[in-house]
């Protein structure tokens, strides 16, 4: 009978062990959420900046690629068109490449401001048969060849400029649309050279149609 009664004493259970465990699971529980969530406040407007700003990232990515899948869809169209020997609208003109032409700002230019030309900047366009601007791609050749009437023909600097380098070189700005082609000069040139006749020869990567053009640029050296 006195075990049987010691028994049910230790089986009650104490209110003040009961709270004060009660309290600690709380603490446990605040503890996980804040270590979860961070120790401080989220910062909601600065997270939905962002998102807004990736977004319009991706928005703009896939616009551009809407772009290029359709130029490449012409691209692929017009392929076809003449592969099949005919066109799509008959009675339509497309343009085809007849000239290549320097700009009249094409020139010589001394680069450091030592009294000698560094380099020949030549500002270039293609133009159609209706004599319009016609982007192309290609392989190009430039060339300054210095002629003096007691001397043969001298080359000073050449340079090919590779498909992707001439794509590169295509520009469109406030002077017009161009291809800015460079060609580096030698550091010494014999004084007497007061000018040179560049040379440009484009050969066309689609019908392997071969252009040229000339241009007499003026020379400082000393």
């Amino acid at each position: 009978m006195l075990m049987t009664h010691n028994k049910s004493q230790t089986d009650v259970t104490d209110p003040c062990a009961a709270r004060r465990s009660a309290a600690v699971s709380v603490l446990c529980v605040l503890s996980m959420v804040l270590g979860l969530t961070g120790c401080g406040p989220k910062n909601f407007i600065n997270d939905n900046d962002k998102l807004r700003e990736e977004n319009l990232k991706l928005k703009q990515q896939a616009a551009e690629l809407n772009e290029q899948i359709e130029l490449h869809q012409g691209e692929i169209d017009s392929l076809r068109a003449k592969s099949a020997g005919e066109r799509a609208i008959k009675d339509a003109d497309p343009p085809v490449l007849a000239k290549i032409k320097f700009s009249a700002y094409s020139g010589a230019v001394d680069k450091d401001s030592d009294g000698n030309d560094d380099l020949i900047r030549m500002y270039l366009t293609p133009l159609d048969h209706r004599g319009r601007l016609l982007p192309v791609a290609g392989r190009l050749k430039v060339q300054a060849v210095a002629l003096q009437d007691d001397a043969p023909p001298a080359l000073l600097a050449s340079r090919i400029y590779e498909p992707s380098e001439f794509d590169d070189a295509y520009r469109a700005n406030l002077t017009g649309y161009h291809y800015t082609i460079e060609l580096e000069l030698p550091e010494s040139i014999d004084p007497t050279i007061t000018s040179v006749t560049l040379k440009a020869t484009l050969t066309e990567a689609v019908t392997g149609h071969v252009l040229s053009a000339e241009k007499i640029v003026k020379l400082k050296t000393k």
